[in-house]
């Protein structure tokens, strides 16, 4: 038994398991991104599946249990489509709702592998835990046909660049500064498996150095979940009883509702509003519904807060929060009118330039001279 290896698999595991509790919560609570956690669930749950094969493997239960020697081989060589396909989503596409011939090219690694194993899982159970036995003492004595160790990792390696390449050709095809700076953030972590795994193969032909890759994944891994919990908006608890949340929040209440015979309003509207100073309002695709659902209350609590403690219908109040991340950008960025109007959550320049007239009353173009020339002077 190999004890730091197995120390680090099962911290691997905890990390990984962790995470997959996680990605279920998020996608119980958010159903409106169902499909980027549909692939980011599978990913985690590959990297929960690898972690348990090597937990298996450096404790040597595979010699009390070998019926499952290789049978995680075939899946989790879809790690890097997971990747791929989480990145995609994120900008609205499905590749595995393309034509029949995309999703046979997607599938056919994992049928290649499995094909390859076929002969290795037909041989009883005492010829496994030989040819497993004789290939970590030395790689050449492997000789089933089934894809083992080094070959079988090239194979992640090589696809972890094939759809690095293929996210680079294809773009970022949105223009929001946070999908680009999370999309270039994956994008970054699938090319580090690769490089890793090229790593681990040159100290193996040219230095005869083994390194196992659960000293790979564990970092690689922990790495995904702060990435993860450092950039998704995660959703908030579920709201506390009205009574408890207005004691709670009682300093947060604006003046305007301080005098309103509505406690609903009274707890609920802290809770929003805080949602919106965390960055909520630059969803371009926000509504009154998901804004609710973020904050645990129903829409018409929603509503009905805001209307009562903002004096303002829904959009009209968003717009407020967009428009105010507008100016301070234009006043302390560079960036582009077009680019700030998409990132603080409108859809259409013209909206934009129009809400921001009324507000300001000048176009953004001018607003920033103005305070360029105030700022000289």
């Amino acid at each position: 038994m190999n004890y730091w290896t197995a120390g680090a698999a099962i911290v691997c595991l905890s990390i990984s398991s962790t995470l997959l509790l996680a990605g279920l919560s998020w996608m119980v609570n958010r159903q409106q991104h169902r499909l980027p956690l549909a692939y980011l669930l599978a990913l985690i749950a590959l990297a929960v599946l690898q972690s348990l094969e090597f937990v298996y493997h450096s404790t040597d239960l595979f010699q009390h249990w070998p019926f499952f020697l290789k049978l995680a081989d075939p899946v989790v060589v879809m790690i890097p489509f997971c990747i791929y396909g989480y990145i995609r989503a994120l900008q609205g596409q499905n590749v595995l709702a393309r034509s029949r011939r995309r999703r046979w090219t997607h599938a056919l690694p994992v049928l290649l592998v499995a094909a390859l194993a076929v002969p290795f899982w037909s041989l009883p159970p005492e010829q496994k835990i030989y040819w497993m036995l004789a290939g970590r003492k030395n790689h050449d004595l492997w000789e089933p046909i089934t894809l083992y160790g080094n070959p079988y990792l090239a194979i992640i390696g090589a696809l972890s660049l094939f759809y690095w390449w293929q996210q680079r050709q294809q773009g970022i095809q949105s223009r929001r500064s946070a999908v680009i700076e999370w999309v270039g953030n994956l994008q970054t972590f699938q090319l580090l498996i690769a490089l890793s795994i090229a790593a681990r193969l040159a100290l193996f032909y040219l230095f005869d150095i083994r390194i196992s890759l659960t000293f790979v994944l564990a970092p690689a891994t922990a790495y995904l979940t702060y990435l993860l919990l450092t950039r998704i908006n995660l959703p908030v608890q579920q709201a506390p009883p009205l009574a408890a949340a207005t004691k709670a929040t009682a300093k947060e209440i604006p003046a305007c509702a301080k005098n309103e015979k509505n406690d609903d309003a009274h707890a609920v509207f802290p809770l929003l509003e805080n949602a919106m100073k965390k960055g909520l309002f630059r969803e371009n695709d926000l509504t009154l519904g998901r804004l609710a659902a973020h904050c645990g209350v129903t829409t018409h609590q929603a509503s009905a807060a805001i209307n009562q403690c903002s004096g303002h219908h829904f959009y009209d109040w968003i717009n407020g929060f967009r428009l105010e991340a507008a100016a301070q950008a234009l006043t302390d960025t560079r960036q582009p009118v077009t680019r700030i109007c998409h990132d603080v959550g409108f859809n259409a320049k013209s909206t934009f330039n129009t809400a921001f007239k009324r507000r300001f009353h000048t176009t953004p173009t001018a607003y920033r001279k103005q305070h360029d020339t105030a700022k000289k002077e």
